[in-house]
């Protein structure tokens, strides 16, 4: 589906009927994409990095704003801008508006925490995975388990230090700030 919305925006059709129905179209499809993209950020990992730069979906801005915040959350939010978002009244009826469950998209967001939190650091003290994601200490086994299992994160539970050591994750951002890092790590 997203695939789609790169050849519809992609498109430059001269006919303004034809145009206007591919602005039509691409609407349609970008806000498919959009709520496909937040229902399984996990799965669509790899593919969606780039859907907020999409023309179509851009335009969600001004056509769907709650539906655009939602998503922009996914891409690039952590836990505490998804609760910001949820605590809004004008917000939260997005969730209903196009049937996403409330529950499993702060399950999810909740596992893009963990991973962000992973890429920035190798090594992470359980007391700051709870904190971040707003859960009891002997909960954040079951998270990692989670972040490693869905195959955003590699990572070694150190039981004994209360620490999680993080070999590889998946990077939900990559602008200087991450080229940065990566240039200190290999130079050590």
């Amino acid at each position: 589906m997203i695939c789609i919305v790169y050849i519809l925006v992609s498109l430059s059709l001269t006919n303004t009927h034809v145009q206007s129905k591919l602005d039509a179209d691409a609407a349609s499809y970008a806000r498919e994409a959009s709520v496909y993209a937040i229902r399984d950020p996990i799965h669509l990992f790899s593919t969606q990095r780039r859907i907020l730069s999409l023309l179509a979906v851009s335009a969600l801005k001004t056509s769907e704003p709650a539906l655009y915040d939602l998503l922009k959350i996914f891409m690039e939010g952590k836990l505490q801008d998804y609760r910001d978002f949820t605590a809004m009244p004008d917000k939260v009826a997005v969730f209903s508006t196009f049937g996403l469950d409330e529950d499993i998209c702060m399950e999810n967001m909740s596992l893009l925490s963990l991973v962000s939190l992973a890429g920035e650091h190798e090594e992470i003290p359980y007391g700051a995975i709870a904190a971040t994601l707003d859960v009891r200490e002997d909960e954040v086994e079951r998270w990692v388990i989670r972040a490693v299992s869905s195959g955003l994160m590699d990572a070694k539970m150190d039981q004994l230090r209360r620490v999680v050591l993080v070999e590889r994750c998946a990077v939900r951002q990559f602008g200087i700030r991450e080229w940065t890092a990566m240039k200190i790590r290999l130079d050590k």
